[in-house]
């Protein structure tokens, strides 16, 4: 493929996230990764790309015990709505599906909440390991290489126990996950704390074969864990996502209390990782607030933000507050340092929602906020296919597009 764009216009970055959801076979990856290079052709043209490749929500991160272990399965998101509740995801389904139909089909309800809008179910059986996974990554690679483009890949490594299964978070090391998140309608811990201490665990991982010692650090455990697996699979970087390191999700009043030892402990934290990671990329999903807020309320840092490589301004419409948008925004910018991607919503990979429905408003108010303060915004980030695989509608696509433009000069 060869660029039509013109190489004096600054083009912002499209950082596109997919799933496995895209492949009709999970051992055949080309075909969907071809589909996804065509759909969002115009997308890559003439503008750095960066390819956010969301397996589950990162488990398969921390759990990940070497080269010698590649043919070890491990959940995936599956799921068009995974629940965490008592019971487990097939009584939890049972439960969301009866309430589902009194209050959508027979009631008439149509709903926006991510979890409500349809009904739960499993997308697929088909089982995944780290070879099928590192097959994934090589056809993205190829099929880059192919058009001639140079894309950046990261894989995508969530705090919580969302869209799937967490043996790490949940079985192994629930003493360093005690946060709590939403996970399909249900508030369940399984939020790492990256300031808490491990018990010992006498399981190989790829950064601690003989095991974890008693007392290490969660967020040492993580910057290592993280970046050996990066290393191993030939990796660009990582993307870290709900406010990785600040406990207390998406809103100030959640936060524990910013103590000196847990802010020292949350900069350690993304200090070790940037080591870790050298020269490869770390992405960082932000809190939803503005930087004053993540210093006061959940204890982040300058140093931490300077750890960081580029910043997604969340704008998620199920969870912002429309009014924090520009200030967050704004805020981000006056750090002068990472490049900054602002969240645009379309559909969500793990829930039935399609923002360009259900949420007009918001949606449209992204694009605003994006032609009106372009100058501080580095690129656009969002979510390419929907809960079932489907990429984001041509017509919607191609409209955000136009609002890029415009903000480039083009």
């Amino acid at each position: 493929m060869t660029s039509t764009a013109d190489p004096t216009v600054s083009a912002q970055e499209a950082c596109l996230w997919i799933t496995p959801k895209i492949f009709d076979d999970l051992l055949d990856p080309a075909p969907g990764v071809a589909a996804f290079f065509d759909h969002h052709a115009d997308w890559m043209d003439g503008r750095p790309v960066t390819v956010v490749f969301c397996a589950g929500n990162g488990d398969h991160i921390l759990n990940y015990a070497g080269r010698q272990a590649w043919d070890d399965r491990f959940d995936w998101a599956r799921y068009n709505c995974f629940a965490l509740a008592p019971g487990g995801p097939s009584a939890s389904a049972r439960a969301h599906n009866r309430d589902w139909l009194a209050r959508v089909r027979d009631g008439g309800e149509r709903s926006a909440n991510p979890y409500s809008a349809g009904p739960m179910f499993t997308l697929s059986e088909q089982p995944m390991d780290y070879r099928t996974l590192a097959a994934v990554y090589a056809a993205v690679r190829a099929e880059a290489s192919r058009r001639g483009l140079a894309v950046k890949l990261l894989e995508y490594l969530e705090p919580g126990p969302e869209f799937c299964h967490s043996e790490w978070k949940t079985v192994r090391h629930p003493e360093v996950a005690v946060g709590t998140a939403d996970a399909g309608g249900h508030v369940v811990p399984g939020v790492i704390d990256v300031t808490a201490a491990l018990h010992a665990d006498d399981r190989p991982y790829a950064a601690f074969p003989q095991g974890i010692p008693d007392g290490l650090g969660a967020g040492d455990f993580v910057a290592d864990q993280t970046a050996a697996f990066v290393a191993d699979f030939g990796l660009d970087g990582v993307m870290l996502g709900n406010q990785f390191g600040l406990v207390g999700f998406w809103h100030p009043d959640n936060a524990p209390p910013p103590t000196k030892e847990r802010t020292a402990g949350i900069e350690r934290f993304f200090l070790h990782l940037r080591k870790a990671m050298g020269n490869r990329q770390v992405y960082w999903m932000d809190t939803y607030w503005r930087a004053e807020v993540e210093r006061s309320a959940w204890g982040m840092t300058d140093a931490a933000y300077h750890s960081l490589d580029a910043i997604l301004v969340s704008t998620f419409a199920v969870l912002v507050e429309r009014t924090e948008i520009v200030p967050n925004l704004l805020s981000k910018a006056a750090l002068d340092g990472p490049r900054l991607l602002l969240g645009l919503d379309f559909v969500d990979p793990w829930y039935w929602y399609r923002t360009y429905l259900d949420d007009r408003r918001t949606y449209c108010y992204q694009r605003e906020v994006l032609a009106a303060h372009a100058d501080a915004v580095g690129g656009v980030c969002f979510f390419a296919n929907d809960t079932f695989g489907h990429f984001v509608p041509e017509p919607e696509l191609s409209m955000t597009l136009e609002v890029v433009r415009k903000a480039e000069g083009r």
